[in-house]
């Protein structure tokens, strides 16, 4: 009689073939992993003269960052002006020391001339030129007065550039509310508010007044309208402000 066959033994080698199957490809792959060199990352190299050449290039880029930096900072009169303020009541030779700069008695220009004695004798410019109604002027101008001999008494900032190609002013969209100012308000806020610089600062034992000049066109007439705004600061913080209309045209209809 033949011999018969449990159905049941035969998955029992064919799982044991499987297992020992899957152990031999295990100890190939990590076989393989351990003959795999790791990819090592390199600098790229330079020669000596490419690595000069770099060291040159970013020398020169630093000094023409300074001499940039440099150049901006000599050209803000507002700068120079708050610190010659911070001087009032000392000596010249004491305020140009701390301010870094150097006060002279003329202008580059014959239009400044005219004018500095009113503001005060003395004067610094700034290096650049500006034009209003086809005259070059500086951009910006600070006037200082002296009382007692040489003791700085006022300080009078001119931002000539914001007087615009005519000399109406900023252009605006609209009329710029006096009654915006609150009595909490730094300069640097109103100047926010009105959103442009000060045409004149002035600084003197009282405290310091900010003048702004601006124009806009009417939507009834179609004119362009222009104010001058005021605002009066003390102990850093406005206690005052006040419009009046820059009737600019006026002085075109007649002559003297």
């Amino acid at each position: 009689m033949a011999e018969t066959m449990d159905i049941h033994e035969a998955p029992i080698h064919e799982e044991e073939e499987d297992i020992a199957e899957a152990q031999r490809r295990s100890k190939r792959k990590k076989s393989f992993r351990k003959k795999s060199p790791a990819k090592k990352f390199s600098l790229p190299q330079f020669g000596k003269s490419t690595s000069i050449v770099l060291i040159v290039a970013v020398v020169i880029v630093g000094v023409i960052a300074g001499l940039i930096i440099h150049a901006s900072w000599r050209n803000n009169g507002a700068r120079f002006a708050l610190k010659l303020s911070e001087q009032l009541g000392e000596q010249q030779a004491t305020a140009e020391k701390a301010a870094h700069l150097k006060l002279g008695g003329s202008s580059e220009f014959s239009c400044i001339n005219q004018i500095s004695m009113e503001q005060g004798g003395l004067l610094f410019e700034s290096p650049k030129a500006t034009t209003v109604s086809g005259v070059k002027i500086p951009q910006w101008v600070v006037f200082v007065k002296e009382e007692n001999g040489d003791i700085l008494s006022e300080i009078t900032y001119y931002h000539y550039k914001q007087l615009g190609e005519y000399g109406n002013g900023v252009k605006v969209k609209a009329h710029v509310a006096a009654e915006g100012i609150t009595t909490i308000m730094s300069p640097d806020d109103v100047q926010h508010y009105i959103g442009f610089a000060p045409l004149r600062v002035n600084y003197n034992a009282d405290g310091m007044q900010e003048a702004y000049k601006y124009y806009y066109k009417d939507l009834n007439s179609g004119d362009s309208v222009s104010y001058i705004l005021y605002v009066n600061y003390e102990n850093g913080f406005a206690v005052s402000a006040a419009e009046e209309e820059n009737l600019f045209i006026l002085p075109f209809l007649t002559l003297r």
